[in-house]
């Protein structure tokens, strides 16, 4: 069984979520505002989609 990591597109949209989703989570922690909540769900979402991108690349088996 050979693991496949993403790449290209998948990976660039995973990593971009992580950080955006990180960084405006623990800012809206800190500051307590929420429109920093609806941002980090944006970077959850573009995690979910460069995981999808990368399933659809390898026929839904990651």
């Amino acid at each position: 069984m050979s693991t496949q990591t993403p790449s290209g597109l998948a990976l660039v949209l995973i990593v971009a979520g992580i950080i955006l989703a990180l960084t405006a989570s623990i800012a809206a922690l800190i500051s307590g505002h929420r429109l920093l909540m609806a941002v980090a769900a944006v970077g959850f979402a573009l995690q979910i989609a460069g995981w999808a991108t990368h399933g659809r690349r390898h026929g839904g088996a990651a």
